[in-house]
């Protein structure tokens, strides 16, 4: 934690932001506390105090990148217009295949660990079946929304995993055919 004018502040970020440069670089699989340390500027001690385990750390890092994606479709809804057909669902098209640099780069690297520690799924888990349940109480088509949910999901792993081969114009046509499905999702 850090002081400042007598108050203890939450050095969480701190040690976030500096695990996802540590993921980033060498990945998270081999993301040591030792490096997380250096690379936050605090000793390993410090770093202990907030996240006992490397296990606790990345658990963290999952719910950052959950928070982030979250956080990336609401801005994505503040674009849309109020009572738009399909606003939800268009916002998480918008949201979660947008240019966010960040989110690729985490994606990947959490995806990565999780191969070998599934727990880190278990935010990602919660945070989709959410949303499974808000499509089913809503108004639209479920399946032609949950298709749609499929196709952001395999789109986001493939870029995430730095596998695709769709040029910027045939992506942007996958979005554009997307956004008109959650449309007609609604109708």
């Amino acid at each position: 934690s850090i002081w400042v004018t007598g108050v203890q502040t939450c050095a969480l970020p701190i040690f976030l932001e500096a695990a996802e440069r540590v993921v980033t670089e060498v990945g998270a699989a081999r993301l040591t506390l030792d490096a997380v340390a250096q690379s936050a500027g605090v000793s390993k001690g410090g770093l202990l105090y907030h996240f006992p385990s490397k296990e606790s750390l990345l658990g963290a890092l999952a719910q950052r990148y959950v928070d982030s994606m979250q956080h990336c479709i609401e801005n994505a809804k503040c674009s849309l217009q109020d009572g738009e057909s399909g606003r939800d669902l268009k916002a998480c098209i918008l949201g979660v295949l947008g240019d966010d640099p960040r989110s690729k780069a985490m994606g990947a690297a959490l995806l990565a660990t999780a191969a070998t520690d599934l727990t880190l799924l278990e935010v990602i888990r919660e945070r989709i079946a959410t949303h499974t349940r808000e499509l089913a109480e809503s108004h639209a088509d479920f399946a032609l929304a949950a298709v749609v949910t499929l196709a952001i999901d395999g789109l986001k792993m493939r870029e995430s995993l730095r596998i695709s081969s769709f040029t910027p114009q045939q992506r942007e046509q996958i979005v554009n055919e997307l956004l008109k499905i959650a449309e007609e999702a609604y109708r």
